[in-house]
């Protein structure tokens, strides 16, 4: 996959991933029922699957030989989702485990948030500080 292709790929995954964690942060900011629960889950869930998409995005980047030319948008992207967007997802999932936390139905998925999400995060973190320094390095060569 060229480089081009890889950026547009990065680029509405980060757009997603920043609406599904203000979309997430709203939910749990205001009372919810059974029903506005499903919706936290359904949109935990889509960040987990977001959150992968980008893990194979940043794989596909640190592969490449050459950015022909998107060095710097590239760099942009990954230095914000480092900086800012992998926090704000944090910060979101755990505001989504602590409500899911209270409702004995939904107490599985606050746990799965806590042992596979914030794990995740954990690791994209890495993933996108390795990407940011390989980016990095090709463009000065």
């Amino acid at each position: 996959m060229e480089a081009a292709a890889l950026y547009k790929s990065l680029e509405s995954n980060v757009l997603r991933r920043d609406r599904a964690s203000r979309r997430l942060r709203r939910s749990c900011g205001r009372p919810l029922g059974e029903g506005d629960l499903a919706k936290v889950v359904d949109q935990v869930k889509l960040l987990r699957t977001s959150r992968r998409a980008l893990s194979r995005i940043l794989g596909k980047l640190r592969e490449l030989e050459s950015y022909e030319g998107f060095e710097e948008p590239l760099a942009t992207l990954v230095e914000y989702m480092f900086a800012v967007g992998a926090y704000l997802e944090r910060e979101a999932l755990l505001g989504a485990a602590e409500v899911l936390g209270r409702s004995q139905s939904t107490k599985s998925y606050a746990e799965e948030i806590h042992s596979i999400d914030v794990v995740e995060i954990d690791r994209l973190l890495e993933e996108l500080r390795a990407t940011h320094a390989t980016i990095r390095a090709r463009s000065r060569a």
